[in-house]
């Protein structure tokens, strides 16, 4: 069964700048939080944005991120990026129809 998740921002909020999932050149974001101005977390007077970013060389590792210290990728990398995350998952494609031709053959 299929859910649809909608996250509902108050209007009193600023928006954030970067969504989930989008691919960055810090990694991918997997996680976002407010925080209101005057936090005692942050120690900042105006509002803001962190990001919870998944590193794209060590998946195990996640920075938590200031909306200034997010670079998004140009559409050129982007690009690249999505080309090369294709091509990988075409190899291993091959692999998983070659050791399932070799248990029919068996």
């Amino acid at each position: 069964m299929e859910t649809s998740k909608v996250v509902t921002i108050p209007d009193y909020w600023t928006l954030p700048k970067y969504s989930l999932g989008q691919r960055t050149k810090q990694g991918v974001i997997v996680g976002i939080q407010y925080y209101p101005p005057n936090n005692l977390l942050t120690g900042l007077c105006n509002e803001s944005w962190r990001y919870a970013v998944l590193d794209q060389n060590d998946f195990s590792e996640v920075a938590h991120l200031e909306e200034d210290k997010i670079h998004p990728l140009t559409p050129i990398e982007l690009r690249a990026e999505i080309e090369a995350e294709i091509e990988v998952y075409q190899c291993k494609i091959l692999i998983l129809k070659h050791q399932l031709g070799a248990i029919s053959n068996a």
